[in-house]
């Protein structure tokens, strides 16, 4: 509430408090929104309910500029694309990347922001209720700051990091033609490990190994019968040896009561993949939700959160999510990417290479959700593909 004392008189009132209601109203648009600058330069304006959108005259501005070798790109070129040439592949990675990176810094910038907010309010919570002598409250509050205080860290090594490959993306053209794919590939593993970006190398390790058709209802198993192994080396980022296999379409899911709308298209696709680190296993899930929305009606997949595999004869086995995963929002597409990685246990690697999957149900914030799976067998495949990659 907005509130004026002044002298005034029967001539001067109605002017007076025309102009006192619209300062006041200002005043609550001004608080309602606030402009942050992440580390790179970006500019964005935080609404009140933690959605933010780009200064239009900032960089998010040069996107039909090349930054790298100033040339003027296609936006909707596909920087996997390997018939690319050379140095047009090289330039459509690189800014493929870079969007990634600002996305990442602008979303953890402004969720740091939001975390430090609530910190401030809890904290100024916390002295009143210790004033009072009030102990579980003290308690509550304490529990709930050490909680933000891990969150903020979080938000704030993912803005740092992003930082700092949106800087190394930057100096790439001050290194020579021909050494740099090698740097590309090594920006583009390590920001992949580090900070979950989906941009493939340059050079990519691909292995036709082909398996023999298999005489199963064909309605119900996948076509494609090449493995294609995208990373077969030392991954310098962690000093371990890593093998890959690419993302192939696991599943597609819509409820009933959106067909009517969706009709055609999958309200839910899932891409997964297996990564071996070491002899370790890992699998990964990209979900791919055709929502704007889907933070808010989904949350994220916490660290620690569950997925569960069933197979065909009924066995199952959980594995746990080794980071958290938030969903991305894509603004040309207007979905919402997750990208999930769980530790897979020797055990269930053996459930893996002799059943058929069947189901698989995750675990959301929001809560849980079971999906069949239609490539039952493609986990088998990619498994076989990576020992067979060794």
């Amino acid at each position: 509430m907005c509130y004026q004392y002044t002298m005034i008189n029967k001539n001067t009132y109605l002017p007076t408090f025309v102009l006192i209601f619209v300062a006041c109203m200002l005043s609550s648009n001004a608080f309602a929104q606030e402009n942050l600058e992440t580390k790179s330069g970006q500019i964005l304006t935080v609404a009140a309910d933690g959605s933010y959108t780009y200064r239009a005259d900032e960089s998010k501005s040069t996107e039909d500029e090349d930054q790298f070798m100033g040339i003027e790109l296609n936006a909707l070129e596909d920087p996997n694309n390997a018939e690319l040439s050379g140095d047009r592949q090289e330039r459509s990675i690189l800014r493929s990347l870079k969007s990634q990176l600002q996305d990442i810094e602008a979303k953890s910038t402004v969720a740091r922001y939001q975390f430090k907010e609530k910190i401030r309010s809890l904290s100024d919570k916390l002295k009143i209720a210790k004033k009072a002598k009030n102990e579980n409250e003290v308690i509550s509050l304490e529990n709930q700051l050490n909680a933000l205080d891990v969150d903020y860290d979080l938000a704030d090594m993912r803005a740092e990091e992003s930082y700092n490959f949106i800087k190394k993306v930057n100096d790439i053209a001050t290194i020579k033609p021909e050494e740099r794919a090698d740097k590309i590939n090594d920006l583009v593993a390590k920001s992949a490990k580090t900070l979950g970006t989906t941009v493939k190398s340059i050079q990519s390790t691909k292995v036709d190994y082909v398996f023999e058709v298999d005489d199963r209802n064909p309605e119900y198993i996948s076509h494609d019968k090449a493995c294609d192994i995208t990373y077969n080396g030392l991954d310098k980022s962690l000093n371990q040896k890593r093998i890959e296999h690419a993302p192939q379409h696991l599943f597609g899911h819509t409820s009933e009561k959106l067909k009517h709308f969706l009709k055609s298209e999958n309200f839910l696709n899932c891409s997964a993949y297996l990564t071996q680190l070491d002899g370790d296993y890992y699998l990964n899930l990209d979900l791919d939700l055709a929502t704007k929305d889907a933070s808010r009606n989904y949350g994220f997949i916490d660290k620690d959160d569950m997925v569960k595999l069933t197979f065909i004869n009924g066995d199952n086995f959980v594995a746990n999510s080794i980071y958290r995963a938030e969903g991305k929002l894509e603004p040309y597409s207007g979905h919402t990417k997750y990208e999930a990685i769980y530790r897979l246990q020797d055990i269930e690697m053996e459930l893996i290479e002799d059943l058929e999957l069947d189901k698989v149900a995750i675990i959301w914030s929001s809560g849980f959700e079971e999906y069949p799976v239609y490539e039952i067998d493609l986990l088998q495949r990619q498994l076989e593909c990576l020992k067979k990659a060794e």
